[in-house]
């Protein structure tokens, strides 16, 4: 099963707006996407700045629905980001 932890660094001044949108963004993906089986946003304590996505697919078929469907969420993330999210990619044990 494909597993993927994401970490989003955000700006200063949009903690709040990045901590509602991701929380939405979370639940909406769990109920929308069959085959989603975790998508679980994080705020870390000792930086709110950055978040971490645990992320858990049935398949990889999956994985690439929630990719495709991610797409529309382009300008959200563009307005709370500040810079390029870091990926890591895991194949569960």
């Amino acid at each position: 099963m494909p597993s993927v932890i994401a970490n989003l660094k955000v700006k200063d001044d949009k903690v709040d707006e990045a901590k509602e949108f991701f929380a939405k963004l979370a639940k909406e993906t769990l109920e929308a996407e069959e085959g989603t089986l975790a998508y679980v946003a994080h705020q870390r304590k000792d930086d709110p700045t950055t978040f971490v996505f645990y992320e858990k697919y049935a398949d990889d078929a999956a994985f690439a629905r929630h990719g495709e469907n991610l797409g529309k969420h382009g300008k959200a993330f563009g307005a709370v980001l500040a810079g390029a999210p870091e990926i890591i990619f895991l194949e569960e044990v």
